[in-house]
């Protein structure tokens, strides 16, 4: 779709359309006699702007999926948003004039602390700020006269909608996807929350604020994604995929070769019995393993006196206990900080017993081959484990320590332990913020803590971490082709003949994280007979950014609007001090004072001229440099089309 995007017949089309569009707008409007200027573009635009937003399904056409990621609601477009809705609008009134029921839905990725820190700082609830956003951002996408199906619109902090994250997270509870652990985190002490080690630069400090990360242990909520690692892996390969071109390279780097197996073992200390995950590309040594070693940082080790612990672990293969011993001279697998150690079959092995002066049993000979597979085999109907990974893949941490997230739906019982919401009972809303004192957390918010356990009906706890924003979007495209279901997340019939998406459109620096999120919710709601296919996106075009010339003083990094600097020959110089300037193209940012408003180009040119400077001069996936150049094009549009 994307090449033909720009053959020179598609172009026509778009072309002939703009062309009849402005032909019968100035007949209706009585302007035939009139050249065209700001203000009758302008004009007309409005005029039609109802006519052109309205969509007729066509009954018996073929369907086809349009999806653009959906945006965060920050209240203003930027240049970014116009771009891919831009492309989205294209490649979806070309598919209209080529006769298909095209579906192309926009909605909100609502939660999130940039939206309750803004809030926060103007003594507003998140909730008003957020329906405010989105209010101001609907109106520009219907300036733009963007096509899309705004009677399918969702948003993911309304109860509508999260009611079914809760009901997904369910379950994912129910098999044993969801689970709780104690985790060396990331912590934003600013933001005061959790951050994932994609959301740490390499500097240390947190995307968002910028602060310092710290380093903290909590009990946390993870999504077992390490269990679909190889099919992920493997779909990769799929015939559903078209296009993805790099993209399929950036997931296989994040998932990892998967040349080992997991297996949960039982580990003792201090008289607690807690769950180990052991990891090896050796299954056979589930089997005839002699001792485990762990390293001083493990997790399991924080505030434990090793000086008088023996520590054991079962091993719930062989159904005995093996020693563990406490070691950093060991070449622990990538990403772990456990080893499982066969000093009779393994020459590498045998050297580090000697090395801990551990005694080595001796071993018959064996069928390494069969021995792993029949490991892998016990550990699979034992459910424990036994799926192929990557040493390095970590499951999902999606615990946030902050109030504006989808409530995690688990109750805390002295009685009963971890207790999951009835589904009846189901969404667990979030209470409503006191504009006095705020709330930055929901464990200080006692009478929405407190409740009844569903079990015993004794006094009981609420969770109190919210969910990751990732949670929402990871299966919002399915909601959109069923968004009014009040019975169910979405009914399998409605994704018939749509799914997978037939187009994906959207930013590269979402295609690892959100992309990987995606597939695997995908993948796990196949496994639940809910969808047709694994994959949920047949095509992606992945959008280059849009750049902005910024101006940098050389000798301390300030950066300084465009006014304040000259052009001196070859060199740039700012106007007060005559200092050297460095000019660079970069990310629009207010704080580099490179970024365009969309809206001064509506005012200007009209959204017709601006989409179609969007559209022209690079292909979607290439960044685009937005500078004077870019408005003589705009210039020439404007003309050209009189």
């Amino acid at each position: 779709m994307l090449s033909r995007l720009y053959e020179m017949k598609n172009w026509a089309i778009l072309s002939r359309t703009l062309t009849v569009r402005l032909y019968t707008n100035k007949c209706s409007l009585r302007l035939w006699d009139n050249d065209i200027n700001t203000d009758i573009k302008l004009n007309i635009e409005k005029y039609w702007s109802q006519e052109v937003s309205h969509i007729e399904n066509k009954k018996n056409a073929t369907p086809y999926y349009v999806l653009p990621m959906f945006p965060y609601p920050s209240g203003n477009l930027h240049m970014g948003h116009v771009r891919v809705y831009s492309i989205s609008d294209a490649i979806a009134r070309i598919q209209r004039l080529n006769g298909a029921n095209v579906v192309h839905p926009i909605g909100w990725d609502a939660f999130g602390l940039p939206a309750e820190n803004a809030a926060i700082e103007r003594n507003i609830p998140p909730p008003q700020w957020t329906e405010t956003n989105i209010k101001s951002m609907k109106d520009q996408l219907h300036q733009l006269g963007f096509g899309f199906n705004w009677n399918k619109e969702i948003s993911t902090c309304d109860p509508k909608y999260y009611k079914w994250t809760q009901y997904i997270f369910l379950k994912l509870f129910e098999k044993g996807l969801a689970y709780q652990s104690k985790a060396q985190v990331n912590w934003d002490p600013v933001d005061k929350t959790v951050l994932a080690d994609e959301q740490v630069d390499e500097l240390g400090c947190s995307w968002r604020s910028g602060a310092k990360v710290e380093k903290k242990y909590l009990t946390q909520w993870f999504i077992k994604t390490t269990k679909y690692a190889k099919k992920l892996f493997d779909g990769l390969s799929s015939e559903h995929l078209d296009n993805w071109k790099d993209i399929i390279n950036l997931q296989k780097h994040w998932i990892g070769e998967c040349s080992g197996i997991v297996v949960t073992f039982r580990i003792k200390i201090n008289g607690d019995t807690k769950p180990l995950d052991v990891w090896t590309s050796d299954p056979y040594k589930y089997v005839h393993g002699q001792f485990l070693t762990l390293s001083t940082n493990h997790i399991l080790l924080h505030n434990i006196d090793l000086s008088d612990n023996v520590i054991t672990a079962y091993n719930p293969i062989t159904k005995s206990e093996i020693p563990v011993y406490i070691t950093d001279n060991v070449t622990y697998p990538e990403g772990r900080d456990v080893y499982i150690a066969c000093p009779a079959l393994s020459q590498e092995d045998d050297l580090i017993a000697h090395s801990l002066n551990i005694p080595v049993t001796d071993q018959k000979r064996i069928n390494i081959d069969n021995e792993n597979r029949s490991a892998i085999d016990a550990a699979i109907s034992e459910h424990i484990g036994g799926y192929f990974v990557s040493s390095k893949l970590k499951d999902w941490l999606i615990s946030r320590q902050r109030y504006w997230g989808t409530p995690i739906p688990i109750i805390y019982c002295k009685n009963c332990g971890t207790v999951p919401v009835p589904y009846e009972d189901l969404p667990v809303t979030l209470p409503k913020m006191d504009k006095e004192t705020g709330i930055q957390t929901l464990e200080n918010v006692s009478y929405w803590v407190n409740c009844k356990c569903p079990k015993c009906h004794s006094k009981a706890k609420r969770e109190t971490d919210t969910m990751d924003t990732f949670v929402d979007s990871s299966w919002y495209y399915y909601r959109f082709l069923d968004s009014d279901n009040e019975r169910k997340p979405f009914d399998k019939e409605k994704l018939l003949d749509c799914t997978p998406v037939n187009i994906y459109i959207g930013g590269k620096e979402h295609a690892v994280l959100h992309l990987y999120y995606a597939r695997f919710m995908s993948y796990f709601l196949h496994s639940l007979g809910w969808t047709y296919t694994e994959e949920p996106f047949r095509k992606l075009v992945v959008q280059g950014m849009v750049m902005g010339q910024s101006y940098k003083v050389k000798s301390s990094g300030k950066y300084i609007p465009a006014e304040n600097v000259d052009k001196i020959g070859k060199e740039y110089k700012e106007k007060n001090t005559g200092e050297t300037v460095v000019v660079q193209w970069e990310k629009m940012s207010k704080s580099k004072y490179n970024g365009e408003n969309p809206k001064r180009l509506l005012q200007a040119y009209g959204c017709d001229t601006t989409r179609l400077l969007m559209l022209a001069d690079v292909p979607p996936a290439t960044p685009r440099r937005w500078s004077d150049a870019s408005k003589c094009i705009l210039f020439y549009c404007k003309f050209t089309l009189n």
